[in-house]
């Protein structure tokens, strides 16, 4: 089993990963800019979630 099974669990990682990140800031970052951090988590997840099951495959 992988650690990313679809989008839904990508999106949550995504969530932790930026929410932990703004710990500690004074002020909240604008709807926008939550929304485009979060985009770009997601993505990168699912990336690296994809390059890990292409390392795991067996060589042809």
């Amino acid at each position: 089993m992988t650690l990313v099974e679809n989008s839904n669990d990508a999106t949550q990682l995504a969530k932790r990963f930026i929410d932990g990140s703004l710990e500690g800031r004074s002020r909240p970052p604008s709807k926008a800019a939550y929304a485009r951090a979060l985009k770009l988590a997601r993505q990168a997840i699912e990336e690296l979630t994809h390059v890990a099951r292409r390392a795991g495959e067996p060589s042809r």
